[in-house]
């Protein structure tokens, strides 16, 4: 055969390589790749945790460092209202001292006793109760 008739083949020939080298390349993807569609029911995706509606003071950061936690829904309490937080079980956690509210923007307190962890959710102490830990912390501007 001359040359010239060969080189169509040849052409030929390497593409249906090609195709048959991508076809095969392209059923080996990864198994996070391959979707199975089975049934008629739509699956949701899964919860990430528990979202309720409160008005409760909610503890969302604690840094342990300085002894400070930021509190969402704590601006109705007025600087040096007394805090007791409680964890989900009801078990007391830490006990709180509130600064002076910023202009907008979430609340924060001392912590003076324990240590709160997120999600703690923080009530004002009874007021004899806050008499007394009036006394044992006081603000050092007071002295």
């Amino acid at each position: 055969m001359p040359y010239e008739y060969n080189m169509p083949h040849l052409a030929l020939l390497s593409s249906a390589l090609v195709v048959i080298s991508l076809s095969l390349l392209g059923g080996c993807s990864s198994p996070s790749s391959v979707r199975v569609i089975e049934g008629d029911q739509k699956i949701r995706s899964a919860l990430t945790g528990s979202v309720y509606a409160t008005d409760q003071a909610i503890i969302v950061h604690v840094n342990e460092f300085d002894r400070l936690a930021t509190l969402r829904n704590a601006r109705s309490y007025s600087a040096s209202t007394f805090l007791e937080t409680r964890d989900s079980e009801g078990k007391k956690s830490a006990l709180l001292k509130t600064r002076e509210n910023r202009p907008a923007g979430l609340g924060t307190a001392d912590i003076v006793e324990g240590l709160p962890k997120i999600n703690d959710r923080a009530s004002p102490v009874n007021a004899a109760e806050s008499v007394r830990l009036g006394k044992i912390y006081r603000d050092l501007d007071e002295e």
